[in-house]
């Protein structure tokens, strides 16, 4: 398993914290990172030139009918 440098671990733990993972391993932030940045770099390699706000995924809310609960 590779070493990461400084700024990469500060990278790591700043990812992990925000994702609300503050106790992983060493070896955990180094699969993190890496998975992070294949992500990032499939995401950056998608055509998006021709998407409208249309393409845009929805969430679907139903509201429930008068006297009804969820």
């Amino acid at each position: 398993m590779e070493k990461l440098s400084t700024e990469d671990a500060l990278e790591a733990r700043r990812l992990a914290d925000q994702l609300g993972l503050r106790k992983l391993s060493d070896q955990d932030l180094v699969k993190l990172l890496n998975a992070a940045r294949v992500a990032n770099m499939r995401r950056d390699a998608l055509d998006i030139s021709g998407l409208t706000p249309a393409d845009e995924p929805a969430l679907v809310f139903r509201l429930p009918a008068t006297g009804q609960s969820l």
